[in-house]
Order: structure tokens, then sequence, then C-alpha cells
């Protein structure tokens, strides 16, 4: 009678691991975008990541993951590392960006932005850490996101006036007037740094002083930053 009871115990538990197991599989979360943004979920993020990885180079992985990899985790890695870099979760976009190789010009699903736009829109120091990285892999400083008025980089660094920001996209190529490239007139890094009334800017974007000197009326109070 007590072997008999032992075994269905047993039996039940192994019942209950299959079970669960499968349970868990089914329930299984793979979106990473949603433990992108903060550092105390960086293990949930790579988990995830690393889940994947391996189940994409294993036969014996269950279709619905393998699927689920291809179609969420895999698509996911470029909204993840704009949640990512917004706050910034430096260790979380190092990790997207150097093991889950995610595209540094990759743009959000709603807001068309790159990295290196939302980088610009916060501007701290270690948003420029970030950037000079991003850069150093091929972060294009010069795409246009054709949804926003501030397009570019650049033009958003001076729209937030985080000059330093602004300073480090123009020393690493950053094109102060995109109009000829585009065929289309846009409004160039100057005429910006004027309507918003970014004084400090000024004298770091080429030509731009020899402008206001010129027309000392488009902006007054920015006359003795060019001097």
């Amino acid at each position: 009678m007590m072997l008999k009871i032992a075994t269905t115990v047993v039996l039940a538990v192994i019942i209950f691991t299959i079970t669960g197991c499968d349970e868990s599989e089914i329930k299984r979360d793979f979106k990473i975008s949603n433990v992108a943004s903060f550092p105390y979920e960086i293990e949930g993020l790579k988990n995830r990541w690393y889940f994947c990885e391996k189940c994409l180079k294993d036969k014996r992985c269950k279709t619905n993951n393998v699927k689920q990899c291809n179609e969420i985790t895999l698509p996911d890695r470029s909204e993840a590392l704009s949640l990512a870099m917004s706050r910034p979760n430096t260790e979380a976009v190092y990790f997207l960006v150097d093991v889950a190789k995610a595209d540094v010009n990759g743009i959000t699903k709603d807001d068309n932005d790159t990295p290196l736009m939302n980088a610009a829109y916060y501007g701290s120091k270690e948003h420029q850490q970030i950037a000079k990285h991003l850069i150093s892999l091929g972060a294009d400083v010069n795409t246009i996101n054709e949804l926003r008025p501030n397009n570019t980089a650049l033009l958003v660094a001076i729209w937030k006036n985080n000059i330093d920001f602004a300073r480090l996209l123009i020393d690493n190529g950053a094109i102060l007037d995109m109009s000829p490239v585009t065929g289309v007139r846009e409004r160039s890094a100057c005429e910006a740094a004027i309507v918003y009334g970014r004084a400090e800017i000024i004298p770091f974007i080429d030509g731009c002083c020899n402008l206001i000197k010129n027309k000392p009326d488009l902006m007054p109070a920015t006359f003795s930053e060019c001097k």
C-alpha cells in the first residue's frame, strides 16, 4: 500500500512538472522592450534574449517558441533600445547594441525616432557617452525624421538646449543645413538656434555668427556671443 501511494505521488509530481513546464513556455514573455527601461530588470532582458538566441540554434526548441522569438523578440530590439536610451539604462543599451546587435539606426514605431534622436532629446552626460558609442558603431548623425519638425538629432538637441550634445553631433559630422541634401527647404541649425533663442550654441555653428553680424536684428541678444 505504501509503495502504491509513493508511486502515485512520484507520478503526480512528474505530471505536474511536465505540465508546469509546458505552461511556463506558453506564458513566456518574449518582448524585451518590457524590461529595457529599468536597471533592476537587466537580468530579465538578458535572460529573454539568451533564451531566444539558444532556441533559434536548437532544432529541439518548440515551434511556438521559435516563432515567437522570430516575430517578437528580434523585431522588438529597436523599441527596447529606444526605451533603454530614454532612462538611460546604460547597461541595457550596451547589451542591446553589442550583444543583441540592435540596429543603431533603427526607428521607433510611433515616433520614427532613432536612438541618437532620443539621446539628443535628453542630452545628459550619460546620453553623450552612449551617443559616442553608437556613432562608433555606425549611427548616422544626419538621419531625418520626416514625421517631426525638429527632424534631425542636431535640431532636437538645439530645440532642447542641449548645447554639449549639439556640439558632439557637430564634431561628428552633423550637417548644419539639410536643405541641399533633401532638396526640400529645411530649417538649418543656425535658423533653429535663432528661432529657439539658443544663444550659446550660435558660435559653434559655422557661419551663424556672420549671419547675425550682418543682420543683428535677427537675434540681438546673441551678438555678444559672437564677439
